[in-house]
């Protein structure tokens, strides 16, 4: 059993240096004690220091020559995954791209329409929650293309990071449309204070009897405004994945079940997850949004954007069982 490490080659070069200058004061008729007083005036550690400067030197010098040519290859390397990617998941991102651009248009359309009608009494009454949701929609749908580009360049993780603030803008819309127009105005005026806590939420009465004290948190956002409990599972593993935790480590979406890797680039893997949940979670700001002042048009979109999840999803949850299926089975099978 090996008790050392094997030389670096830094620590080879001066070895091999001193074996050379050992054998020519040999053969210069040095005896061993009085080779031995010469090395013991050699400070060692100014010559690795030296050397260490010079290897440096000498890569930067190497590197900043050669890199167009570096740049260039891995352009390459990168595009043929782009090209890969598109291939196995275009359909899937042709899906979402169209469901992005669904929503924006819808919003826009609603925007003029509430501005049209910005002088009734209805809309006067819930001005800052129109307000608010308005710029969350918007911020959602951002972070929807976002997450499509992430996942475009095979970045799961960083896609899934992304779906978790679309989620935690939702559970604020969602807390905002149930507990009322103080609470957006609240939220607004916050806006403009160097506060980045959920101090716009203090005060509130919860439907549960829960008053919400001075420093609430996201969870008294989370419980209090009626979601799917399973949503919070989700939640917690978009944090272990966007913090760092043991398990965003060593279980990134990007790596495979089992698979014994370090991934440190692009990967194919793990796409669908993100992609259908961000698609839900666009569907869902959607709803609230359009439903401060439900038409029947507006209505009509959320019935569109409810089919093309449908649509959506299925294509991503074949494409993934047509890449992996084999392997996410035998996984299963195993655990």
């Amino acid at each position: 059993m090996q008790d050392t490490f094997t030389k670096d080659p830094i620590d080879q070069i001066v070895e091999t240096s001193l074996n050379e200058v050992l054998e020519q004061w040999r053969n210069e008729g040095l005896s061993d004690a009085e080779m031995l007083q010469k090395i013991d005036t050699v400070d060692f550690s100014e010559v690795y220091q030296s050397l260490a400067s010079t290897v440096k030197e000498d890569s930067f010098t190497f590197f900043k020559e050669h890199m167009f040519e570096i740049a260039l290859e891995e352009k390459s390397q990168t595009g043929e995954f782009f090209a890969r990617q598109e291939q196995q998941w275009g359909k899937c991102f042709a899906a979402s791209q169209t469901m992005y651009t669904i929503a924006i248009e819808a919003a826009e359309e609603y925007s003029k329409y509430i501005s049209d009608n910005s002088d009734t009494q209805i809309v006067k009454d819930k001005q800052f929650t129109m307000l608010v949701l308005q710029h969350i929609h918007g911020r959602a749908c951002q972070e929807f293309l976002e997450v499509l580009y992430m996942l475009r360049l095979g970045f799961a993780d960083g896609a899934y990071a992304r779906w978790r603030s679309m989620y935690e803008l939702c559970c604020n819309a969602k807390f905002i449309c149930t507990y009322g127009e103080q609470i957006a105005k609240k939220y607004f005026e916050q806006a403009e204070t160097e506060d980045q806590k959920y101090t716009w939420a203090a005060g509130v009465t919860c439907n549960s009897g829960q008053v919400l004290g001075k420093k609430p948190n996201f969870n008294d956002i989370q419980d209090n405004c009626d979601i799917d409990p399973e949503w919070k599972k989700q939640y917690k593993l978009a944090c272990l994945v966007n913090h760092g935790s043991p398990q965003g480590t060593f279980k990134r979406l990007a790596n495979g079940p089992g698979t014994n890797c370090i991934p440190v680039g692009h990967s194919n893997y793990g796409i669908a997850m993100p992609a259908v949940q961000s698609a839900i979670t666009l569907l869902w700001i959607s709803y609230l949004f359009f439903s401060l002042f439900p038409t029947t048009e507006y209505m009509t979109r959320i019935l569109l954007l409810q089919e093309w999840l449908d649509f959506l999803r299925k294509q991503y949850e074949e494409t993934e069982k047509r890449l992996f299926g084999e392997f996410m089975k035998r996984n299963d099978e195993n655990e």
